[in-house]
């Protein structure tokens, strides 16, 4: 298992200029940022380190803007500081893109008192960011002491406030990131089996990657969403209208053919529309007509698969299985996530993760029951299928 340094807090003296990196990349609706599990998270340490009286400059991106002009105002860090209301955190607008700019960051910082937390700006909007700019990383090091990162959604990142950072300044990774790191290093090697792996999406050739990394060390894959179309087309069973990736088709023909542990629905959940409201019903695959589409893998499917996971040891889940935002395409996501989480009480060592299949965790209430419920998307794919070798997790690791 990987093991990362984590930072005793007696080492933190009053007044030390820590920098920590987060990921606070929330949802904003009607351009206010929402209060989100990845903000909660991080509270009950940035509260510690307030308390020992350390100075902190909090760092995190907000989506993906290029730069700062003014049509990219909603991904200020100005809408999160304001969620944050149990923490005396003060926005602090940081704008290297000049030299003014850069003075103005470190007058700003030079009036902080020991326990006093900042915000800093959208780290996207800061010349240099993702190319790991030394000039950038030696602007923010000017002033920190100390580095911690506890953004695991970001460690697939090689950005200066992730790899720069913690190479710049005596580093070490945050409790959730640590955490993060732990529980996933058991999906690398696990001592449980059988090992099922339930990837969902829209794409197989962005998760082409962890697909072929876990049919090695996984007893079964199995496919949903709209990925599993193209296993469908593979086959050459119809699909009608569903969405497909047509370039995704010879990968899976490919696939198909170099293994027996991919696991496809065998019926699915159909409608002439994907769109709220819509009329269902459940189809064989075979009987799928020119105008339907596909947008939840059948009852007959999902009972097949909860019936694997009742035997299963380990199990990680990625992506929902149907278009789950929408109540009449979530049913066969929802019973997964109630049967990952009733297995997991009985000993499996379940594991969820990505963007998309939080909220269908939070739906189904049951996210407290799995063994641990990954805030990484990407990364967490990444951490599988490189085998942990994440460039924010390698930095910290002096690599």
């Amino acid at each position: 298992m990987l093991s990362l340094r984590t930072l005793p807090l007696s080492k933190i003296l009053k007044g030390t200029h820590v920098i920590m990196r987060v990921d606070w990349n929330v949802p904003i609706e009607k351009g206010a940022a929402k209060m989100s599990e990845k903000i909660a998270r991080e509270i009950p340490f940035i509260k510690k380190l307030h308390e020992r009286g350390a100075i902190v400059l909090l760092l995190t991106h907000l989506g993906r803007p290029e730069g700062r002009e003014k049509k990219f105002s909603t991904r200020s860090l100005a809408t999160v500081a304001h969620v944050t209301s149990k923490l005396p955190i003060e926005y602090l607008d940081i704008d290297f893109s000049t030299p003014e700019g850069s003075k103005r960051f470190l007058k700003g910082l030079s009036v902080a008192k020991p326990g006093d937390l900042f915000l800093g700006e959208n780290v996207r909007f800061q010349p240099g960011e993702d190319e790991n700019a030394a000039a950038l990383v030696k602007k923010y090091a000017a002033w920190g002491q100390v580095f911690i990162n506890d953004a695991f959604a970001s460690c697939h990142r090689s950005h200066a406030s992730v790899v720069g950072l913690a190479r710049a300044l005596p580093s070490y990774a945050g409790p959730n990131l640590g955490e993060e790191v732990r529980a996933l290093s058991f999906l690398l090697k696990p001592s449980k089996r059988p090992y099922l792996a339930f990837i969902g999406g829209s794409k197989l050739s962005t998760k082409l990657p962890v697909i072929q990394r876990l049919l090695k060390i996984a007893d079964k894959v199995y496919i949903g969403g709209a990925m599993a179309h193209v296993f469908f087309a593979a086959k050459k069973l119809p699909i009608g209208s569903s969405l497909i990736e047509k370039d995704g088709i010879k990968i899976a023909k490919k696939l198909l053919a170099s293994t027996k542990k991919i696991v496809i629905p065998t019926d699915a959940i159909v409608a002439k529309d994907i769109a709220p409201r819509a009329r269902v019903h459940r189809s064989d695959l075979a009987d799928i007509t020119e105008t339907e589409a596909i947008g939840d893998v059948g009852i007959k499917t999902i009972q097949d698969w909860v019936q694997d996971v009742q035997k299963a040891g380990t199990i990680v889940w990625n992506g929902p299985i149907g278009a789950a935002e929408i109540p009449a395409f979530s049913h066969a996501s929802l019973i997964l996530a109630k049967a990952i989480a009733l297995r997991s009480q009985k000993g499996a060592y379940a594991v969820a993760g990505g963007g998309d299949t939080l909220p269908v965790l939070a739906k189904s209430g049951m996210e407290d029951l799995f063994t641990h419920v990954s805030t990484g998307g990407g990364a967490m794919l990444e951490f599988i299928s490189e085998n942990g070798n994440l460039p924010g997790v390698k930095a910290l690791m002096g690599k």
